[in-house]
């Protein structure tokens, strides 16, 4: 089965996403061609291309590949959709499904609860981290900072049950209400959700022991909500310090939680102070038995060579932070 995936705005964290979701399911495939614009994939067994869909959140829609025209022939073609894949050759077939936009803007409106002050996850980013960190075995999804759920939402539309915490109460509450929401949503297919107010960066106790196997994905605390860029002074400093301070201490404590071969996929924010950007690497030396990993390896893409990815950003034109996302996984 050949398929095209035409890849949203950040076409090499789609592509991370597509390989780990098939991964994830089983699925075996090969690439026949990736650029900035689509994946070209040779699936060994048949999928549900419309069910595959709504299950990323980084690409756009996917294109049926029937047969490959040479040039000269493509005017003798009719009747059927082509996309170019180089000067001499045209995929023919069909688009078989695409992104539903609205569906998105209803999971982001309609939610009985948000929080503009703190922040607002779209829907797609938190589909994509979630796709980031399920593995083979995942049952369960926890999120140490989840702010109104979003993540958590997500994967409750693919059948995981979910943890979640927050420090902020208000943020716990709105939480709950936004999975209930959910939950009457998707019906009978449901599945299981406990909230509670927690500090990330302290080890849960009702976690530790949990049967579960835990993936987490989440964004923590990106620091103050800057505006067009950062004034260079001690107290910026200080702030930049201690986020940094926090996504350490949390990324060692939710180590604690996984079990070998779950992930963890976190957010680090990259800060735009006045002309430099100031990165925050987290200090991978210094978590036991976790190690970042690269779900990219050796691809071809476009006119370049890719040996591994293990780090991809996310960001919006104008801001000041940057997002950087991060894959670990437990060894």
């Amino acid at each position: 089965m050949n398929l095209i995936f035409f890849l949203g705005k950040f076409p090499l964290l789609s592509i991370a996403e597509i390989f780990s979701v098939l991964k994830s399911k089983n699925i075996r495939y090969s690439v026949k061609m990736a650029d900035e614009n689509y994946l070209y994939l040779n699936l060994e067994e048949n999928i549900y291309p419309d069910i595959l869909l709504k299950i990323l959140g980084g690409t756009i829609k996917i294109f049926q590949v029937e047969e490959i025209a040479k040039r000269e022939e493509i005017k003798r073609v009719k009747n059927k959709n082509k996309v170019n894949l180089d000067d001499q050759e045209y995929a023919l077939g069909n688009i078989v499904a695409s992104q539903d936009i609205k569906e998105y803007e209803h999971r982001e409106m309609d939610k009985p609860y948000t929080s503009p002050q703190t922040g607002m996850m779209p829907s797609k980013l938190a589909k994509i981290l979630l796709n980031l960190a399920i593995g083979k075995k995942t049952t369960a999804i926890y999120d140490p900072f989840c702010g109104t759920g979003t993540i958590l939402q997500e994967a409750m539309h693919q059948g995981y049950k979910v943890y979640g915490s927050d420090i902020s109460k208000e943020a716990v509450a709105g939480t709950i209400k936004n999975l209930e929401w959910t939950k009457n949503e998707i019906g009978g297919r449901a599945t299981e959700f406990e909230i509670f107010t927690h500090d990330g960066k302290i080890l849960p106790d009702r976690l530790k022991l949990s049967k579960d196997n835990i993936a987490i994905a989440t964004e923590p605390y990106l620091g103050l909500p800057w505006k067009d860029r950062i004034p260079k002074n001690v107290r910026n400093t200080k702030e930049i310090t201690k986020v940094g301070d926090i996504i350490d201490s949390s990324i060692k404590s939710m180590s604690k939680i996984l079990k070998k071969g779950e992930r963890l996929v976190i957010i680090v924010p990259s800060f735009k102070v006045r002309h430099q950007i100031v990165n925050l690497e987290p200090k991978t030396s210094e978590y036991p038995n976790l190690v970042r990993i690269s779900l990219i390896n050796d691809l071809k893409f476009g006119d370049k060579h890719i040996d591994e990815m293990k780090s991809f950003l996310y960001y919006r034109e104008g801001t000041v932070v940057t997002r950087e996302i991060f894959i670990f996984e437990k060894v």
